[in-house]
């Protein structure tokens, strides 16, 4: 029973010490931080081959943004509405999507002055069929 004894508690050694000694997994190195996209909105001030420079206006400030070009654009021209994505990449401005910005304003209907002393009239209601 001894022997039984002392082989065992030498097995449950060596199995401790192989577990203790296997070489732990490294941890994965660490992802480089994502640089978020952005965009903005503007007037195409001047385009070339590498750059564009658009003027925007942000709470009644206008502003002139640079933007570095990766592939030229031919169908912008100076002085048309686009928006821009683009990525901040060591310090400069990295223009991803140029498209031009969709016309969403609504024109108020113009209201007529009429003289004083008349009323607008509304159009007759149509009649009631059954």
């Amino acid at each position: 029973m001894k022997r039984f004894l002392t082989v065992a508690a030498i097995l449950i050694f060596f199995c401790f010490t192989l577990v203790f000694a296997a070489e732990k997994p490294r941890p994965a190195p660490p992802r480089p931080p994502r640089i978020p996209e952005m965009s903005t909105g503007g007037m195409v001030l001047e385009i070339s081959g590498t750059s564009l420079k658009i003027e925007r206006t942000l709470k009644g400030k206008t502003e002139i943004m640079e933007f570095i070009l990766e592939k030229p654009f031919p169908d912008i021209a100076a002085g048309d509405s686009v928006k821009v994505s683009y990525r901040e990449k060591d310090g400069r401005n990295m223009l991803i999507r140029v498209a031009p910005a969709k016309k969403t304003a609504v024109k108020k209907a113009v209201k007529k002055d009429l003289p004083k002393g008349m009323k607008p009239v509304a159009p007759p209601a149509a009649p009631v069929t059954r």
